[in-house]
């Protein structure tokens, strides 16, 4: 499935104290990390401490909206490699059985019911 750059941006702005944008990404350590640097540094604010959790979780937050448009592109463009990959192996498949077809090993029905299940 294809990673949308607008959604990426608005999970960005409205849940980026969930680190909800980083795990649409794939990014599930980080965005964790994320969540866990927004709420711990929140909890304890209270003890002035949380303040500088708060600090790192925003200055992170303000540098992804640079980052995050790369993410996007990178998850999109692994996903189209491995749509390739597949398609590429499908197609050694068939040519490996019309290999069979062609030696006489299966007939032409069975070739193109075989074939037919390769290429679904």
């Amino acid at each position: 499935m294809q990673r949308n750059i607008y959604i990426a941006y608005a999970l960005w702005f409205f849940l980026g104290g969930f680190g909800a944008h980083r795990i649409y990404c794939g990014k599930f350590f980080s965005g964790i990390l994320q969540l866990l640097l927004f709420w711990i540094g929140s909890i304890t604010a209270v003890f002035l401490v949380g303040y500088f959790f708060l600090a790192i979780w925003g200055i992170w937050w303000l540098v992804d909206i640079f980052l995050t448009s790369k993410m996007v592109y990178e998850v999109n463009d692994l996903k189209g490699f491995e749509k390739s990959l597949n398609q590429t192996q499908r197609l050694k498949n068939v040519e490996k059985l019309y290999e069979l077809y062609k030696n006489g090993a299966i007939s032409k029905e069975e070739f193109e019911q075989r074939k037919a299940e390769i290429l679904k």
